[in-house]
């Protein structure tokens, strides 16, 4: 078989990147937060060829309004590749506590998290920004009419929306041009397909974030689903998770967001990109995958 298209770059806006982004919620969310391995998971990712990171103004410790923000800025600046890497951040979420989370999509918020989110990150301008969630007290055209206006102003690159249904997604590109949009999406939880084919009709990039998750949060952990599949993944020296992802770019065209917290768990995912099957090895993953 030839390069398949899942070894080819995706497309945000006018920027390429490689078709698995690594995002990094949990280095600041999970409990025991390893500053030093995040940093040499972000290494090892980029090292594989990623040049997608994942960001927000949310994934932060109680102590530290920036956390996740300021690691990636720490780690790019070990860099000499940095300006290859597309950063992706969030704004109008925050983090209140250890356990509570709050939305606010007002103009002066996001504004807020936008400025908050450059002098986090140490850039002019943001490559990517997204509203992390619709706030129910603002219509969402207000929200992304102040994302164009970041835009307009020079302070984001592109913009874009997360956790967004159908209907709020058509009123979000009434308002302005999307580079994005990040839903959830995995091979077991499709309830997304809509949005999916919309984007792309309309050329927006979709990333997936918790690629790996859905109704069965075991899959790719040893369970006994998905027995064709794994002897596939067996026979092709693969693991499981990298054979899912490669399903997700590969079949649905999506940018799979991974929430890698190892260094050879990042290099092992974004090594799906190049797995390259024959079409009944993939049409075995699609059976096995639609009866799930």
């Amino acid at each position: 078989m030839g390069r398949p298209d899942s070894a080819r770059p995706r497309s945000i806006g006018d920027r390429v990147v490689w078709p698995i982004g690594l995002g990094g919620a949990r280095w600041s969310l999970d409990p025991d937060v390893d500053e030093a391995r995040a940093v040499r998971t972000i290494h090892a990712a980029l090292d594989a060829g990623v040049t997608l990171l994942d960001t927000a103004r949310a994934y932060t410790t109680v102590d530290h309004h920036a956390h996740n923000e300021t690691l990636i800025a720490r780690a790019l600046a070990e860099r000499s590749d940095a300006d290859r890497v597309l950063v992706v951040t969030k704004g109008g979420h925050v983090r209140i506590d250890a356990t509570t989370w709050g939305v606010d999509g007002t103009p002066t918020a996001l504004r807020r998290d936008c400025e908050a989110s450059l002098r986090a990150l140490g850039v002019e301008a943001i490559d990517l920004y997204l509203l992390h969630h619709p706030d129910p007290t603002v219509p969402v055209e207000e929200s992304v009419g102040a994302l164009h206006d970041l835009q307009v102003e020079g302070l984001v690159t592109m913009i874009g929306v997360s956790n967004v249904d159908l209907e709020q997604l058509a009123r979000a590109r009434r308002v302005a041009p999307l580079a994005a949009v990040e839903n959830q999406f995995s091979p077991v939880d499709q309830h997304d397909r809509p949005v999916v084919d919309v984007c792309r009709e309309a050329g927006i990039a979709y990333l997936a974030y918790s690629p790996l998750s859905g109704r069965d949060p075991a899959v790719g952990s040893g369970a006994p689903s998905l027995p064709r599949s794994r002897a596939l993944a067996r026979e092709a020296g693969l693991s499981v998770p990298r054979l899912l992802l490669a399903w997700m770019v590969h079949r649905r065209g999506v940018i799979p967001v991974v929430g890698s917290t190892r260094p050879e768990s990042a290099a092992d995912s974004a090594a799906a990109a190049s797995v390259v099957l024959t079409d009944d090895e993939w049409s075995v993953l699609d059976e096995e995958i639609a009866d799930l």
